[in-house]
């Protein structure tokens, strides 16, 4: 099986139905559910997770290499890098995991390059600046880092058409927990905001983001929605390529992704930098509070 990737890091989808998906558009069921066959890359017992290589789900998600929640632990039992497996997806309206894992077939182990892990050399580091590109909010205001100095900043990135429910639309999710977390406390008026980038700038207008904004009430006061004005994404792309985040387009506007949200200092510096969909509200308001330090 060929295990698709970009650059020297994985792509993880963050969800590719054929239809749009904002948040107020996502089908509503309790649970679907979705057979799936692939090839297992990497075992992560620790985080209860998977990460296979899976062949096309047809009318749902394109051929990707993407981590799976395991609840069952049992289900671990016997697995091995490499091995071939048909299992069962399962999607409610908050999580998606794999529910049965049957091995049909033993293999090699991938290349290690292909794993999570392997990330890119130039990847910025605490302490670091990140680079003040010119990017434009739901107003078509022209926004850059360097217009939150003073403040600690706490950035993300989704595009508006994902349709799982634990990949962008859990991003957005926290991202509304945490601005009414922070808004509680008056004593941190002023000193903290929030970003949402967007990777899909020719579909993510500021008009679409303006309306994406609002499906999910937030306070634009403190919360900006930005996107490239250059629809090529070439601002954008930069910026991934320090955080590690990685990205690939695909036919009919679908995105494969990973995941990043970092947290900027008073002073416009990488003070942390959270991978994948496992942290809290509580784990990046506390990082957001040390930073306005």
């Amino acid at each position: 099986m060929k295990i698709p990737y970009i650059r020297s890091a994985i792509i993880v989808i963050s969800g590719t139905l054929l239809i749009s998906c904002s948040r107020n558009e996502q089908k509503q069921t309790d649970l679907v559910t979705f057979p799936l066959k692939g090839e297992i890359v990497e075992i992560d017992t620790t985080k209860s997770r998977l990460m296979v290589a899976h062949e096309e789900i047809p009318d749902y998600m394109m051929a990707m290499t993407m981590p799976f929640k395991i609840k069952n632990p049992d289900l671990f039992h016997d697995l091995e890098v490499g091995d071939t497996i048909a299992a069962t997806l399962a999607v409610s309206r908050t999580e998606s995991w794999l529910e049965t894992i049957t091995v049909v077939g033993k293999g090699e182990p991938p290349d290690p390059k292909l794993i999570e892990g392997a990330i890119l050399a130039r990847i910025l580091k605490t302490g670091d600046r990140l680079p003040d590109y010119a990017l434009q909010n739901q107003d078509n205001k022209t926004v850059k880092f360097s217009d939150f100095l003073g403040k600690a900043v706490a950035v993300t990135f989704i595009y508006s058409r994902c349709p799982l429910p634990d990949f962008c639309i859990l991003m957005s999710n926290q991202f509304v927990k945490l601005q009414k977390l922070l808004a509680r406390d008056q004593s941190l008026n002023g000193k903290w905001h929030l970003i949402t980038i967007s990777f899909d700038p020719k579909f993510d207008s500021p008009k679409v983001m303006k309306s994406y904004g609002k499906s999910y009430n937030a306070d634009f006061a403190t919360w900006d929605f930005l996107t490239d004005p250059d629809t090529t994404g070439k601002n954008i792309m930069k910026l991934a390529d320090g955080l590690g985040l990685s990205y690939e387009n695909d036919e009919g506007g679908l995105i494969a992704h990973n995941l990043r949200t970092v947290v900027l200092d008073k002073n416009g510096k990488l003070a942390a930098n959270f991978t994948g969909n496992e942290w809290t509200v509580e784990e990046v308001a506390a990082a957001m509070k040390k930073a306005m330090r």
